[in-house]
């Protein structure tokens, strides 16, 4: 068919998604936008933590001792390895780069504004 592109009848070949480009009538098939449309997906939200080897609990106890005792990166990565971790003294730079932020903001306790609280007689 000239000028019959995809969604004007034309059989793709192969298949495509008007499977045989005619009806059992004889008359061929129309593209059906409804049938074809992306369904939108959920926004879920995505972990800091995603897309790392190492699960969340290691990193975060990595950057936490590296943070609390004054340890060099490389203790860290002998401290892990006594555990059974075999992590590089840079990953744990990258991710005490990485993960220090949230650490901090997540220990911050929450600021109360004056007059915040109630007191009762």
């Amino acid at each position: 068919m000239v000028g019959a592109g995809r969604g004007e009848g034309a059989a793709e070949p192969g298949g495509g998604c008007c499977v045989g480009g005619v009806e059992r009538s004889g008359q061929p098939l129309r593209h059906d936008r409804r049938v074809h449309r992306r369904r939108a997906r959920p926004v879920v939200p995505v972990s800091d933590f995603a897309g790392f080897r190492f699960p969340p609990e290691v990193i975060t106890l990595a950057v936490r001792w590296y943070l609390r005792y004054n340890l060099s990166y490389r203790d860290v990565e002998e401290l892990l390895a006594e555990r059974g971790i075999t992590a590089d003294h840079v990953s744990v730079y990258r991710w005490v780069q990485r993960f220090t932020a949230l650490l901090i903001d997540a220990a911050r306790p929450c600021r109360h504004s004056p007059g915040d609280r109630w007191y009762t007689d």
